[in-house]
């Protein structure tokens, strides 16, 4: 980062910090606890067509796809990070590889596997996104300077963050009964009963899904009052923030808001990657790793990490779509676009591993970078 951006930010020397938050009060601000708003408030104003925002729909997903692959340098270019896991860097991802390999085939003679392994990606995802606001939470219990004893505990987190899911089912899935259908069609023969029998139950769904919300608000407030006073804005903010972003499910297209929530979730975790790797590196180690060296040029580094990858994946997916014209990609005799969707599914599946035992707060290897 430029000193001259740094400043503007509010953003420390790498060997210091900022107490209660994790970069600055502007940088956490506009990544962590905001960040959706910078995409959702255009796409609403832009139209209801995908053709309408286009270019926020191709960023969006380019940012998404790219952030995951974040993971793959620190782990296979640091030797010291690879011996600490050798046979998880190793077994799994190898597994991983060997199915996206064998797409091609799969797709060809039992399509259902293929589906299949995509619908468990996409429910990890959802949980995997859940989990990271979760984790942000439990960073910033950590910097509060409150004694263990006294902090929020964190299932009044979970449940914070968990707790809208009932309302956004029984409420949201019926009232966006036409949006769900147009962007989720492989799915209408499971989900049209389903939301038929949520509409015909609302009387009663509606309000304990209501109540399971205003007691993981109340419980949530009355542990933060307990730890702080109401005096942690770091806390405050991001619990605020990822309360309109689920609010926003109600009220909005939820192909938008679901885009919003890619956008912030992919936001956040470089923005995290950013800082962590920026503390730990910021001496060379004794083993001089390939990843450290990089890191001497932050911006060369993420630029062509993130930028690479986002472009890549726009271009090999949607081309002669939404960006070029003419024929689509082919890569043998199939279409770049089925490639990228096979890498996806099998890459987004070894990040959601990788993140499960790399990021955990309670680490103190950790916790020093923070």
């Amino acid at each position: 980062m430029s000193a001259v951006l740094a400043r503007v930010l509010g953003v420390p020397p790498a060997d210091a910090s900022v107490p209660r938050w994790h970069v600055s009060p502007a940088v956490d601000v506009l990544a962590y606890h905001l960040s959706w708003l910078w995409v959702l408030v255009p796409m609403v104003l832009l139209g209801p067509r995908v053709e309408d925002y286009a270019w926020f729909f191709l960023i969006i997903l380019g940012v998404n796809f790219s952030h995951r692959h974040l993971t793959l340098p620190y782990v296979y270019l640091d030797r010291e990070v690879f011996k600490r896991f050798p046979w998880r860097f190793t077994v799994f991802p190898g597994v991983m590889l060997a199915l996206f390999a064998l797409s091609p085939w799969a797709w060809k003679h039992h399509r259902g596997w293929v589906e299949g392994a995509a619908t468990i990606a996409g429910t990890w995802n959802v949980w995997h996104v859940y989990m990271q606001k979760y984790g942000i939470l439990r960073m910033y219990a950590a910097k509060s300077g409150v004694e263990p004893a006294r902090r929020a505990p964190g299932w009044t987190d979970r449940l914070l963050i968990f707790g809208w899911l009932p309302l956004l089912v029984v409420w949201g899935g019926p009232h966006h009964r036409d949006a769900v259908a147009r962007n989720y069609r492989s799915g209408r023969r499971v989900l049209t009963p389903l939301l038929d029998w949520l509409e015909l139950h609302q009387a009663w769904l509606v309000p304990l899904a209501i109540g399971v919300l205003v007691a993981a608000v109340a419980l949530w407030l009355r542990a933060e009052w307990r730890a702080s006073r109401l005096r942690n804005p770091a806390r405050l903010l991001m619990a605020g923030g990822t309360t309109g972003l689920s609010a926003s499910f109600l009220f909005f297209d939820p192909f938008k808001v679901a885009l919003a929530f890619a956008f912030s979730h992919a936001l956040e975790y470089t923005v995290f990657v950013w800082a962590f790797q920026r503390r730990h590196y910021r001496e060379q180690p004794a083993h001089r790793p390939l990843l450290g060296r990089l890191l001497r040029f932050p911006w060369t580094y993420y630029v062509a990490v993130i930028g690479g990858c986002a472009a890549l994946y726009i271009v090999l997916r949607y081309w002669g779509r939404y960006v070029g014209s003419g024929p689509r990609i082919r890569i043998g005799d199939v279409p770049a676009s089925l490639w990228v969707f096979w890498w996806a599914i099998y890459q987004s599946m070894v990040h959601f591993y990788f993140d499960g035992f790399l990021w955990k707060m309670r680490k103190p290897a950790l916790r020093r970078d923070l």
